[in-house]
Formats: structure tokens, C-alpha cells, sequence
């Protein structure tokens, strides 16, 4: 990019050489507050890729050639990122200011603590009335026709009461359909506020349905029933791996019971209707 400080580049470049195992680092530069992000290491792992590719073919029905679910080639780029920030934000979503590009890093303005840190701290009031707007504010995202890629709690900011979204690594939005891509979203928003810090299981299934009945409320009719249709068509492959993983259910922290959780809350989640016969003349 051009324009950028030198003084703040170089305090960039300071602050990533002094950290450099860490793939965010805070900059502080002449009373405002950055964040430098480095790229990724490496793809996805190749089981995910393979487990997105199956689990995609089953659900629409397209097979997709492995190389665009896999975090590499051009979304292996800074470039990627910064693309689908300036996209974003011609769109009118709230994402982070880029102040700097280079081959390595981004440098992005701070918008203070992820959702996931403030969740830690919330009283259950606070998580009962946040965790809704946030998945409202979700719903109003996919009602513009955006996705995210990565809508989990760590991947959303809240400053001052004002959330932003953060995190554009994934490219798998480009090649999927939109319903798909946004159910995708709303699974790991869900996903990452099931068993996460003082959440216990009575709590989450609680407040899962609660926070889709926010989120519908936020989507369009059309969308929403197009989220459902993905969900209702995803939901015996769900339940089958759910089977499967119970046994090992002793041996995963929360991973197996959050998929538990999230396939009992898709359940319960009303489909859309399907048109019923013209009416007699």
C-alpha cells in the first residue's frame, strides 16, 4: 500500500521481530493501537479438506476439486485477505481499517477485545443479552447477502459496545453456494458459544435456540428458509457422525459434545414449509 507512515511500518516491523513465533502482534504507534497479522504457515490440514469435500457433496450434492477448500494458493496470500476486507467494507460491514500490506503481514487497526475473552468475564445477564445481538447482528450480515468464513466468538470484536468482524483467511465462500457458506457461519458462531467458558451444557441448550431465533429474526424470509434447507439437509449426516464419535466421547474435552449439542439444537429447528397443493377450483 502506498501512503502508509514509515514510522509506523517500522514500528511494525519492530514489534513482529520482536515476536516472532506469534502470528498477531500488537502495535502501538504514536497513541493508536494496530494489529500486525502475519500469514498463515500452512494449508488446512489435508482430513479437514477431505471431510469438507465429503460432507459438501452430500449436502448439495456438487463434488468440489480439493484445491478450493484448501487454505492454499490464492488465499494463501496477503492479498486475499486484504481483498476481502476492502469488499467487505464497500459493503457496509464492519471490519477493520487496513493500514498496511506487505508479502508477509497485514497491519490492521485495533478494534478491541474478541467476544470469546469478554465471555470469559460476562455475568450470565450480560452473556444472555450480548450472545443474542450478536447472532442478530449475523443474520443481519447474511441478509445483505455477506459471509464471513470464520463467524466464531474469537473472530469477533467488541469495543465501546460495537462489534466488528475480523479473520478472511477462508476462501471456501467463493465456491460454495451462498445458503451453504451461511450455514457454515452460523454452525461455528453456534459451535463457539456451546460449552465456552462459564457456558456449562444446561446453559448451552438453553441459549442455542434462543440465539436462531435471533438469527432468523435477523435473515431475510428467503435466506433464513434457504439456511434451513441446508441445516434440514445436513442433519442426518450430523446425527450419524454424532453416533459414531459417542464412544469416543470420554476421550475429546468439549469437541464431541458440542456436536451433540448443536445436533439436538438443529433438530428442534422448524424447516421450511414446503408449498402445498393449488387450491381446488
Amino acid at each position: 500500500m502506498t501512503g502508509t507512515d514509515p514510522a509506523l511500518v517500522a514500528a511494525a516491523e519492530a514489534a513482529l521481530a520482536a515476536r516472532p513465533t506469534r502470528r498477531t502482534v500488537l502495535v502501538e504507534h504514536a497513541g493508536r493501537r494496530y494489529i500486525a497479522k502475519r500469514l498463515a504457515e500452512r494449508p488446512r490440514r489435508l482430513t479437514q479438506t477431505l471431510f469438507m469435500r465429503w460432507l459438501v457433496k452430500r449436502i448439495t450434492g456438487q463434488p468440489l476439486p480439493l484445491r478450493t477448500l484448501a487454505l492454499s494458493e490464492a488465499a494463501y496470500s496477503m492479498d486475499f485477505e486484504a481483498r476481502r476486507i476492502a469488499a467487505l467494507a464497500a459493503a457496509g460491514a464492519r471490519v477493520p481499517r487496513l493500514a498496511h500490506r506487505s508479502d508477509g503481514y497485514l497491519l490492521l487497526e485495533h478494534c478491541g477485545t474478541v467476544a470469546a475473552e469478554h465471555l470469559e468475564r460476562w455475568t450470565p445477564e450480560e452473556w444472555r443479552t450480548m450472545l443474542p445481538r450478536l447472532a442478530a447482528e449475523l443474520g443481519a450480515f447474511h441478509r445483505a447477502g455477506l459471509w464471513h468464513g470464520g463467524a466464531q466468538l474469537k473472530n469477533i470484536t467488541l469495543e465501546d459496545g460495537v462489534s466488528t468482524r475480523i479473520d478472511f483467511e477462508e476462501n471456501f465462500g467463493e465456491f460454495l453456494p451462498l445458503p451453504v457458506v451461511q450455514t457454515t457461519d452460523l454452525a461455528l458462531f453456534l459451535n463457539s458459544v456451546s460449552l465456552a467458558g462459564p457456558i456449562d451444557e444446561a446453559e448451552s441448550r438453553r441459549l442455542l435456540p434462543a440465539l436462531l431465533a435471533a438469527y432468523f429474526a435477523a435473515h431475510s424470509p428467503e435466506g433464513g428458509n434457504a439456511v434451513r434447507a441446508v441445516l434440514a439437509r445436513a442433519l442426518p449426516w450430523l446425527r450419524r457422525l454424532s453416533r459414531l464419535a459417542r464412544p469416543f466421547r470420554r476421550f475429546s474435552r468439549k469437541g464431541i459434545r458440542r456436536v451433540a449439542i448443536l445436533v439436538d439444537v438443529f433438530a428442534g429447528l422448524d424447516t421450511p414449509a414446503r408449498p402445498g397443493p393449488p387450491p381446488a377450483a
